[in-house]
């Protein structure tokens, strides 16, 4: 999705290197999963939108989520070779699990800042009729945007609110931030997940270099294989009415490749 300017509300995330992923990998990882869901993927985030996400939609019609990378050191390498928490279900409105379709691929570091054990994990519900791909010349400037939920500044350790933007596009100013990617997000925009299970190091690795080298097919192959593996809570239900799977006649494969932070496709 291309952007000519910065819609007046928006979903904004800040993405790390979550476990050790780097930008490029991750959005290549989406577009598989993005194809294969019939233009359909989850990103996953740290912390709940609560009803904001659901206000904003009804005020304007529509919500984009606007993705960019975090400022900072990256990740130091003994942190990338932890094991990590792969997410295989997510609860519905009525507090029913639902399994998430196989080639779905949401990790998140297994414990929190604190050194406890990480129990809850969100990803957003997103849309493309297109293929993600990296770059923008669009800049998001926080210093002028309010929380959709509380109309306050965004704190400094926010990495996902949905906000308004409180200045035009020539009075813009301050710390900024690239715009990578923009999708559009659908109801219910973004869920809870459950059933994580633990993911070696190891083959978190070989998982992410499939991506780095462009192998589609074994990277499918990991994830389902490392989703077929037993969670740590009892599975209660399984649904595919977040994904609607593509139909005989759509194409299945592609084959991509990351080069200089950009997705392109052989």
């Amino acid at each position: 999705m291309t952007l000519k300017h910065l819609p007046p509300t928006f979903c904004w995330t800040r993405t790390g290197s979550e476990s050790g992923e780097d930008l490029p990998t991750v959005v290549l990882q989406k577009e598989w999963e993005r194809r294969l869901g019939g233009g359909r993927f989850l990103w996953g985030i740290n912390q709940s939108l609560g009803s904001s996400a659901h206000i904003a939609a009804h005020r304007t019609g529509s919500l984009l989520a606007l993705f960019s990378p975090m400022s900072g050191k990256p990740r130091p390498v003994e942190r990338m070779r932890e094991d990590v928490l792969l997410w295989n279900a997510w609860v519905d409105s009525s507090g029913q699990v639902r399994q998430l379709p196989p080639h779905a691929f949401i990790v998140s570091r297994a414990t929190l800042p604190s050194g406890r054990r990480r129990e809850r994990h969100y990803a957003l519900v997103c849309s493309s009729p297109t293929d993600l791909s990296i770059g923008s010349r669009l800049r998001i400037y926080p210093e002028h945007l309010r929380s959709v939920s509380t109309g306050k500044p965004l704190g400094p350790v926010q990495g996902t609110v949905v906000v308004d933007c409180t200045a035009r596009a020539g009075e813009l100013s301050g710390k900024s931030y690239p715009m990578a990617v923009s999708v559009e997000l659908e109801a219910p925009y973004f869920v809870r997940l459950a059933q994580p299970s633990l993911l070696k190091a190891r083959d978190f690795a070989e998982i992410n270099k499939a991506s780095r080298d462009g192998d589609f097919e074994g990277f499918i192959d990991l994830v389902r294989r490392s989703r077929n593996r037993p969670s740590a809570e009892r599975m209660r239900g399984f649904t595919r009415d977040l994904f609607d799977m593509l139909a005989p006649s759509e194409p299945m494969v592609a084959f991509g490749t990351v080069s200089h932070g950009q997705v392109s496709y052989v």
